[in-house]
């Protein structure tokens, strides 16, 4: 650790301490970085207290943090004015979490937590802080122990305060209060409540991670299960591994739990087993626990309680055992914190989330949902639509004609003993209705005959002949343009499926992505596609290369949206890999084109570069010029920063190829893009090689003769664009033009066409805003 002599070395060996994993030895070595600062001097002791305050509150010293609170304080209380701004702030910030924090850890004794909150009161008041975050704190208190007229009081008291400068982030604050509504069984004004945070309105850095674990099961209670199951799949990556949110992690699980999806609480419970470290902090290990027996009492009532399942370490766990287990390790640390508060609230809380019954038998998610060595069901041979998603058509999710088009027949064949017997009449004529209404093309007699159908077959139907008839249903819907049962039906088809066979599985998650997709709900679209993608036989006589491309697509527009270019490249450029050897090459471009984009803004120039160069070629062998142009332009501004004269050469290229299609196109709207594409490309070469400086807005050339250069490129695009239509793009083109004719000496002829805007937009609204750039060039003639 750097020697600590002044304020400078010190700061330098908090900056070493910070780089260090959170935990006991930074802790320790916080201690060590205050007991050399207190020689210097008060400053240096006010910035190593706090730094020791940071290290204790993210370590299994926690409830060591009282001790250099207590030492700021008094440091305050001798001479304020030795804090600084940022001193100051936290200070009075840290009064809340080192008040209200201590309520996590049972050994902190309650009257010494009043107390705390008392002299937060008292010095805030003194301050001329607001008492929102007094009552906030008082309210977090009394909710705690159980004392549910003081906890209304603190609520409506921290509501009625005004936001001040200590007052916590908003969205924390707005999801902490819709908990309350909820815990007081008003789960619809909890949502509302809920949604500035749940609608991106009010974020943080946990934020909406919270929230979304939060309102899962108020929305099913309230029967908005789409929206429950967008937030689950939406919110649990958010959450998935962190230490910090362990409270949300368990209301996932405890959600999947209640919904009838075992398996996905399981998939969870194994993503976290460090949880389960006896060193983990009490509260939030306690709820992890609870949430843990919860699932596993399902299992046991399922029959499976001799399921091998993730557990504390050091043994292997059924689920019965393990039931056992957390049921004993939640109530007794529910028991350490009833001691120390002198209630039983705690305790209570936890048995009423151990109890707590399933709300429902199953909500389809769109993942496997079959718990491990459960029985296969019953196959699918026959009944599978077409996925849609054939060789070459990758791009746009494909309409659903295709695949709603399989044969009423194949669909009602029952398979295994779940279909064993003649089919009844009322099934059997309904799927007649719906092959009369396929062959007339009727949607809406389809639609009415598939879901009848349904109805019909009931719960005698099988697995199979069930996902078949669902995503026949379900393609339907998605043809008259209704996303929304398209999509409900395409959950239940890939829930059937899971039971019967896994290569259909795979078909209705891709369809069911497909739909997510068209909609819009990339959150939700991304798990399920991921899933797909897991299970997807490229093979011709499985699922196809098709299929396999167009999930990587999917995902790697999630990821992009996601703002992953990383994570987006590689699915991309996998893609790319299998469609490079098609006949058409359109997919394997656009692929190629995408993965450069992605990759230069992950920051991989290099790779960027070579994919650009890539694409442009493709696109040049698939005879789109206009794709060509805009391509070769994104890697000429790709190499820009590595090498200017060779990004001139490729701009150059695309000025070519522009001017080659423009010669031998003989569709209008072709050429007339072509005809605004070359000047455009005039300009963007003319800025690759003259640099603005952002300061002074004013360009120099990047190498001798640059600035002449590019005026002439800016000047043949201006002339292009004189008998344009378009005024507002001349205006802009002849400025640009103007402003590199003068900086590369040319003065007269800038002034010239600066003269000729001013004219062009005299008396003219809506161009007046071209008036101030021109007059800016003027000036620069003057200075």
């Amino acid at each position: 650790m750097t020697e600590i002599t002044d304020l400078a070395t010190l700061q330098e060996a908090i900056w070493e301490n910070n780089q260090r994993p959170h935990g006991t030895s930074q802790a320790a070595a916080a201690e060590n970085i205050l007991a050399q600062a207190e020689l210097l001097g008060p400053e240096a002791e006010i910035k190593a207290v706090f730094h020791l305050i940071s290290a204790y509150e993210f370590s299994a010293d926690r409830h060591k943090v009282l001790v250099p609170f207590a030492r700021a304080l008094r440091l305050w209380d001798q001479d304020p004015s030795v804090f600084d701004h940022a001193g100051t702030h936290a200070l009075f910030w840290d009064f809340k979490w080192v008040t209200t924090g201590m309520l996590d850890l049972p050994r902190v004794p309650l009257a010494a937590i009043e107390n705390w909150l008392t002299e937060m009161d008292r010095r805030y008041r003194l301050a001329g802080h607001t008492d929102r975050a007094v009552r906030m704190s008082e309210f977090y208190i009394a909710d705690h122990v159980g004392d549910t007229e003081r906890a209304r009081r603190a609520f409506d008291g921290w509501l009625a305060a005004e936001r001040g400068e200590m007052a916590d982030c908003h969205a924390c604050e707005t999801a902490r209060q819709g908990e309350f509504y909820c815990d007081e069984g008003d789960d619809a004004k909890a949502v509302q409540h809920w949604q500035p945070v749940l609608d991106g309105r009010l974020t943080c850095a946990e934020e909406p991670h919270r929230a979304l674990a939060r309102s899962l099961l108020p929305l099913v209670r309230l029967g908005r299960l789409d929206e429950a199951r967008a937030n689950h799949m939406r919110g649990y990556p958010m959450v998935k591994g962190s230490e910090s949110l362990m409270h949300s992690v368990a209301k996932h699980i405890e959600f999947c739990a209640l919904t009838g999806n075992e398996a996905r609480a399981l998939e969870l419970l194994a993503d976290t087993p460090g949880y389960f470290q006896a060193d983990g902090e009490p509260e939030p290990r306690m709820g992890f626990y609870a949430v843990t027996a919860l699932l596993m009492d399902r299992l046991v009532a399922l029959g499976r309680g001799d399921l091998r399942v993730t557990g504390p370490a050091g043994r292997a766990w059924t689920a019965a055992e393990l039931a056992g287990h957390a049921r004993t390790e939640a109530l007794t640390l529910a028991g350490q914190f009833d001691a120390r508060n002198g209630t039983t609230a705690v305790s209570g809380r936890v048995r009423a989330g151990l109890d707590a019954q399933p709300l429902l038998d199953r909500l389809p998610l769109g993942l496997r949902a079959v718990l491990p060595a459960a029985g296969a069901g019953a196959s699918l041979a026959g009944v599978v639509p077409e996925p849609g998603v054939a060789q070459g058509s990758v791009g746009t999710p494909e309409g659903p004609t295709g695949a709603a088009s399989a044969d009423a027949d194949d669909v009602a064949e029952t398979e295994g003993d779940g279909g064993a017997g003649e089919m009844p009449a009322a099934v059997r004529a309904a799927l007649d209705r719906y092959d009369k209404a396929r062959e007339n093309e009727d949607l809406a007699g389809m639609r009415a005959g598939m879901s009848e159908a349904i109805d019909q077959a009931g719960d005698a139907a099988a697995p199979g002949w069930r996902a078949g008839a669902h995503l026949q249903l379900s393609e339907v819907l998605a043809a008259e343009e209704d996303l929304p049962g398209a999509v409900h039906h395409a959950y239940e088809a890939v829930a059937w499926a899971d039971l019967a066979d896994r290569d259909v599985a795979v078909v209705a998650r891709t369809r069911l992505g497909a739909h997510l997709m068209a909609g819009h709900r990339l959150d939700e679209a991304a798990p399920v596609l991921e899933q797909a993608l897991t299970d997807l036989d490229p093979s011709p006589e499985v699922h196809g290369e098709g299929t396999l491309v167009q999930v990587r697509w999917w995902l790697g527009d999630c990821a992009a949206a996601r703002h992953e270019p990383a994570e987006a490249a590689k699915h991309w450029l996998a893609a790319a890999q299998v469609a490079q050897h098609w006949p058409e090459q359109d997919d394997h471009a656009m692929l190629a084109t995408l993965a450069a984009e992605a990759l230069e803004r992950a920051g991989e120039n290099l790779s960027a570069e070579l994919a650009y160069e890539r694409a442009a070629d493709l696109w040049a062998e698939t005879g789109d010029a206009l794709r060509q142009v805009r391509t070769t332009r994104a890697w000429a501004w790709a190499v820009r920063g590595r090498d200017v004269a060779e990004a001139g050469r490729i701009m150059t290229g695309a000025t070519r190829v522009c001017e080659a299609a423009l010669a031998d196109s003989t569709d209008p709207d072709e050429l007339a893009e072509l005809r605004l594409q070359l000047p455009e490309t005039l300009e963007q070469h003319a800025r690759v090689i003259a640099d603005e400086d952002v300061e002074t807005g004013r360009f120099g050339g990047l190498y001798d003769g640059a600035l002449a250069e590019a005026y002439a490129l800016a000047s043949r695009a201006e002339s292009l664009l004189r008998e344009s239509d378009d005024v507002a793009r001349w205006c802009r083109g002849a400025l640009l033009a103007a402003e590199l004719a003068v900086e590369s000496g040319s003065t007269a002829s800038g002034l010239e066409l600066v003269a000729a805007v001013e004219a062009r937009i005299e008396g003219d609204e809506e161009l007046r805003g071209f008036g101030g750039h021109a007059s800016w060039i003027r000036d620069q003639v003057t200075s």
